[in-house]
């Protein structure tokens, strides 16, 4: 394989080699914001379960929407 030949195939490898890099570093950026959201929300989610909680032991039992009245 003639020299100039080998030296075009390393120079498209060490392109793709660099595109790969910056591809990964995109991802990897991309993956650790996405982890800090999803720990964001379910802490929040984790809030609401308890406020929702509170606000059960708060509000008196009601019946139930399809329980016919004493009457009938």
């Amino acid at each position: 394989m003639p020299e100039t030949e080998q030296a075009a195939r390393l120079e498209r490898l060490e392109m793709l080699v660099s595109e790969q890099e910056y591809t990964i570093e995109t991802l990897n950026r991309i993956v650790t914001e996405q982890t800090k959201d999803i720990d964001r929300l379910e802490c929040t989610v984790e809030q609401l379960r308890q406020q929702v909680g509170d606000l059960r032991k708060r509000i008196p039992e009601a019946r139930p929407l399809d329980e016919k009245p004493p009457h009938y």
